[in-house]
């Protein structure tokens, strides 16, 4: 079995999906066959998957909840806190990666309901769209964060960071600047400000 586990995971990572289906299905891991089947674009067999086992698979409950969300519609059950922190982020990363586009529109496009469920639902989009280069997009989610919470030193980072990959230099320098104000021990901001500032130097320079 746990060979089996272990060359299962293998193929998912190569993303050999089909591959993994066959022997999930075979250990009888419905949430993880449930999600290579949505993976291979087959939302009728996820959905099977994930229905036989959501009596006892809390993940699988999350996995049907993204199937109403990807169709545009609100989950039939409540989104757990806890479970949108947890698989958010990997969704959207998992959709982007495989070029689910519009998918991932689709979940972007329930972010309120998301953020009903867990208020930091806006900077885990951000956080997934920056990872994939969706730099822009990720700028007016990190905004849609701190609209509600001016305080939280990741997003402003992860602003930061956008800024800097779009060419923005002053901008991703204030709000690096920011963070350090907020927590002038936060390792990552110490690190990107040093980078920022070699950056501008550099420019002045030339």
């Amino acid at each position: 079995m746990t060979s089996q586990i272990k060359l299962a995971k293998d193929y998912f990572y190569q993303r050999k999906y089909k591959e993994a289906l066959e022997i999930f299905d075979e250990i009888q891991d419905y949430y993880s066959a449930g999600l290579c089947s949505l993976l291979l674009k087959d939302k009728s067999k996820a959905f099977e998957y994930w229905k036989k086992s959501c009596s006892y698979s809390p993940a699988s409950v999350w996995g049907l909840a993204v199937l109403d969300l990807i169709n545009l519609k609100v989950p039939k059950k409540n989104l757990s806190f806890f479970q949108t922190r947890a698989q958010l982020e990997i969704y959207i990363n998992l959709f982007l990666e495989n070029g689910l586009i519009e998918w991932t529109q689709n979940i972007v496009s329930m972010c309120d309901i998301l953020h009903q469920a867990n208020p930091e639902s806006y900077k885990f989009i951000a956080r997934a769209l920056y990872s994939n280069g969706y730099f822009d997009l990720a700028i007016t989610f990190c905004k849609k964060t701190l609209k509600l919470y001016y305080c939280d030193p990741e997003a402003f980072l992860i602003l930061s960071q956008c800024y800097y990959l779009i060419g923005n230099l002053g901008e991703a320098l204030d709000c690096v600047n920011r963070v350090n104000a907020m927590v002038d021990d936060y390792f990552p901001a110490i690190v990107f400000r040093q980078i920022l500032k070699e950056e501008i130097k550099k420019k002045h320079e030339l």
